[in-house]
C-alpha cells in the first residue's frame, strides 16, 4: 500500500510526458545574439546569430539578416529565411548599432521584455559602427555570444564595467530621477573586440559617450568596485626629463554616498567616495610610508577632479546616470521630482568628497 502513491505518480508522469511537444536541438537555430542596425528611410536591419555544431564538436557561427521598419516585421522575416525554426531562450546579448542608439532604442527593448523566453539579465549594447559586421566576426571557440556575453561580465566583475543589464536599463528608463547606460563595444578585427566606453542615454537615445580612460572614475559614481585598478601618475622622475613616476592601486573596494543640502540656494550636492586598495606597483626609487601618503593624496585629486567635471556635464546634458534625482525621491518626503528636473537640478552646486586608504604596498621597481 505504501508503493500506491509512488505507482500513480509515474503513471501521471507518463501520461503528462506526452502531452509536451518535444524538439531536437539539432533541428533549432537557438539564437545567442542579436544586431540591430539604423539603415535609412526609417528603416532598420536585423542579425541573428546562432551556433552551428559541427562533428568534430567544433562551433561555426551561422547569421541571418533581414530589414524592415519594425523589429516585430524584421523577427517575421528572419523566421521566413531560416530553414529551421529561430528560437530566442538562449539569447545572451543585444548590439545595437550607434547610428540606431542615436535615434532610440525602446521599441528593441519593448520587443525583449514581452518576449517571456528572454532572460531580463540578457545584455543590451551598442557598438561603434556597424552592429551587424561585428557580430558576424569569429571570436573564440564557444560561439561569439558566448564570447561578448563572457567578455562584458569579466569587465563588470573585474574591471571598471558599471553593471548593466537589459532589466537595469528599462528600469531606469522607466524610473524617475535616473537615466540609463550601456556599455560600448567596438570590432579591432574580424578576431577581437574591445570595451570602448559607456553610452550615456536621455530616455531611450544616446547623447553622450564615457570613453575608456574616464570609465573607471565612472563606476565609482554609479556603481561599486569590488576589485579593480587604477594607475596614478606621480610625476616626473629626479634627473629625468621626459619619464614619470606611476603608482598602480590594484584590489580596489569603493563605495559611495549622495548627501544633499535642501536648505541653501542653490540646492548643494556632495558625493563621498571612499576607496581602499593596495599598491602592487611603483616605479620610483623607494615607497615609503610618506609616499603612499602621497599616492593617496595624488589620488583623491584626481577621483574629485575627474567626478566633478563628469557631474557638471551630465548636468548640462539634462542627464542624471548617478540617479541623484532617485536619492531624493525615495528619500524625502514630499519631493516633487518635476521641480527636481526642472528647477533645482539644473541649478545645483556639486562638491566631490573623495578618502583614499592605501593599505599596503607591493614591489617597487
Amino acid at each position: 500500500m505504501k508503493q500506491l502513491p509512488l505507482i500513480i505518480i509515474l503513471i501521471c508522469s507518463l501520461f503528462l510526458s506526452g502531452c509536451v511537444e518535444r524538439e531536437i536541438l539539432d533541428d533549432l537555430y537557438v539564437e545567442t545574439g542579436k544586431a540591430y542596425d539604423y539603415v535609412g528611410e526609417n528603416k532598420i536591419r536585423g542579425t541573428s546569430l546562432f551556433p552551428i555544431y559541427l562533428s568534430d564538436k567544433s562551433i561555426q557561427n551561422g547569421t541571418l539578416s533581414a530589414e524592415a521598419s519594425s523589429t516585430r516585421e524584421v523577427l517575421e522575416k528572419l523566421e521566413r529565411r531560416a530553414q529551421q525554426p529561430l528560437v530566442r531562450g538562449s539569447l545572451d546579448v543585444v548590439l545595437i548599432g550607434d547610428k540606431l542608439a542615436k535615434k532610440g532604442i525602446i521599441d528593441i527593448g519593448d520587443s525583449l521584455q514581452r518576449d517571456a523566453s528572454v532572460g531580463a539579465r540578457l545584455y543590451v549594447t551598442v557598438v561603434e559602427g556597424d552592429a551587424g559586421e561585428l557580430i558576424k566576426g569569429n571570436y573564440g571557440l564557444r560561439g561569439n555570444g558566448t564570447y561578448i556575453s563572457n567578455l562584458i561580465t569579466h569587465n563588470i566583475q573585474r574591471r571598471e564595467l558599471p553593471e548593466t543589464n537589459l532589466h537595469l536599463f528599462l528600469f531606469n528608463y522607466f524610473q524617475e530621477g535616473k537615466t540609463s547606460y550601456l556599455p560600448i563595444l567596438k570590432q579591432l578585427s574580424n578576431e577581437s573586440i574591445a570595451i570602448t566606453g559607456v553610452a550615456l542615454f536621455d530616455k531611450d537615445k544616446m547623447v553622450k559617450k564615457i570613453p575608456s580612460e574616464d570609465m573607471f572614475f565612472f563606476k565609482i559614481l554609479v556603481d561599486k568596485l569590488a576589485e579593480g585598478s587604477h594607475v596614478i601618475k606621480m610625476g616626473k622622475k629626479s634627473g629625468a626629463s621626459e619619464e614619470t613616476v606611476e603608482a598602480s592601486v590594484t584590489s580596489l573596494i569603493s563605495k559611495h554616498k549622495i548627501k544633499i543640502k535642501h536648505k541653501t540656494d542653490p540646492v548643494e550636492v556632495t558625493m563621498k567616495i571612499k576607496i581602499r586598495g593596495i599598491v602592487r606597483e611603483y616605479t620610483g626609487k623607494k615607497l615609503t610610508p610618506d609616499k603612499v601618503g602621497e599616492v593617496e593624496k595624488k589620488m583623491e585629486k584626481d577621483i574629485e577632479e575627474k567626478c566633478l567635471a563628469m557631474l557638471k556635464e551630465f548636468q548640462e546634458l539634462g542627464i542624471d546616470p548617478v540617479g541623484i534625482g532617485q536619492n531624493q525621491k525615495h528619500g524625502v518626503r514630499g519631493f516633487d521630482i518635476k521641480e527636481w528636473k526642472e528647477s533645482i537640478y539644473p541649478r545645483a552646486k556639486f562638491n566631490v568628497d573623495a578618502k583614499v586608504q592605501i593599505l599596503e604596498a607591493g614591489t617597487v621597481e
